[in-house]
Order: C-alpha cells, then sequence, then structure tokens
C-alpha cells in the first residue's frame, strides 16, 4: 500500500506531468557499471582487478535479481495510475540495480578518485526520480530499491572478498614481464620456496 506522501507525490506528477515520457532510467541504471569498466580500460587503480569485478557484479546482480524478483511476487504491489494494472510495483528493480551499481563504482574507485566515485549515486538518484516521475513506482518502491541495490553489492563484496581469503596464495593476474619489480617478488618467492 502506498504511504500519504507517496500518493501526493504521485497525483502531483500525474496532474502536472500526465504525459511525461523518457527512457533514459533504462540507460542512466546502467552507467556506473560503464564507467567502471571505462576506468578499468584507462588503466585508473581500482580497488580490485578485472576479474574479480566482474564476479562482484555478477554475485551483486544475482543477490539483487533473487530479493527484488521474489519480493514482487510476495508483496503483488499495484504500480500507481495509470499503471494500476501491472502488480510487480515494489520494489522497484530499475532502483536496485542502478543504486548497486553505483555501490559498485563507489566501492572500487573510493580511494583513487572519490568525487567520480559519488557520481554513480547521482545516476542512480535520477532513475529513480525518472521512475516516479513517470507514475511507475511509488515512492517507497525506489528507496526499497537503493536499499536492496546497496545492501546486494556490499554482500557481494563480503562474500567474494571472504572467498578470496579463504583460498591459498595465488601469483597476480599481471605477468611478470609486464612489472619489474612482480618479476623480482616473483624471482624472491620462487628462491625460497626450493630452499
Amino acid at each position: 500500500m502506498a504511504t500519504s506522501i507517496g500518493k501526493s507525490i504521485h497525483k502531483h506528477f500525474l496532474l502536472n506531468h500526465p504525459f511525461f515520457r523518457t527512457s533514459a532510467d533504462d540507460q542512466l541504471k546502467w552507467l556506473p557499471f560503464g564507467v567502471v569498466f571505462f576506468l578499468d580500460v584507462l588503466g585508473v587503480r581500482a580497488r580490485s582487478g578485472w576479474k574479480k569485478q566482474v564476479l562482484i557484479m555478477s554475485t551483486a546482480e544475482a543477490i539483487k535479481y533473487l530479493i527484488s524478483d521474489n519480493l514482487k511476487k510476495l508483496t503483488h504491489e499495484h504500480r500507481p495510475a495509470p499503471y494500476g494494472g501491472s502488480r510487480h510495483s515494489f520494489p522497484s528493480g530499475h532502483s536496485c540495480t542502478s543504486f548497486s551499481a553505483a555501490e559498485f563504482l563507489n566501492t572500487e574507485f573510493r580511494e583513487s578518485l572519490p568525487v567520480l566515485s559519488c557520481a554513480g549515486y547521482v545516476a542512480a538518484t535520477t532513475v529513480a526520480v525518472i521512475r516516479v516521475i513517470k507514475n511507475k513506482h511509488w515512492l517507497r518502491d525506489v528507496i526499497a530499491g537503493a536499499v536492496i541495490g546497496i545492501v546486494a553489492t556490499k554482500l557481494a563484496y563480503a562474500l567474494i572478498d571472504r572467498r578470496s581469503k579463504s583460498k591459498p596464495a595465488t601469483m597476480p593476474d599481471v605477468e611478470p614481464e609486464e612489472n619489474p619489480e612482480l618479476r623480482q617478488q616473483v624471482i624472491e618467492q620462487t628462491a625460497t620456496s626450493k630452499e
């Protein structure tokens, strides 16, 4: 059931902007993911290597989907009018995805690019606002989606980091020939292990 604030917001946009149309929310929700991989291509220092990033992103998306899709099936919440026939309003999948991506961008580049790392939240908030303006979701749907997206990404990092710590130490992804310091470390480790 929608809250009184959510109903007031819905009524305002339905009366004042009944024909608001855009597909920006469909593209913006993926922007932070794209920024992460673009910065990887540029060689900007990130928290994780690209292989680990793919694993984290996939895990976060799976967790997010598992939670949000099951909540949609359990709650059967009606969308705001004129989309009231659909019973898949709570939580907002667009908000889940966009805030999950924003948290991913923030976690990966918090140290090296602190201002840019927060830009994903601007995109995610824009997606959530557009979903409300388009009368696709109630306010609580997008708030719940934001929480689920952020929690799913934090949980994915915790699971992957725990898995990484439990595995025995392995060689890094970078080839020793590409990095002289790494080459020296490999030589030293090999010499130590032979003794």
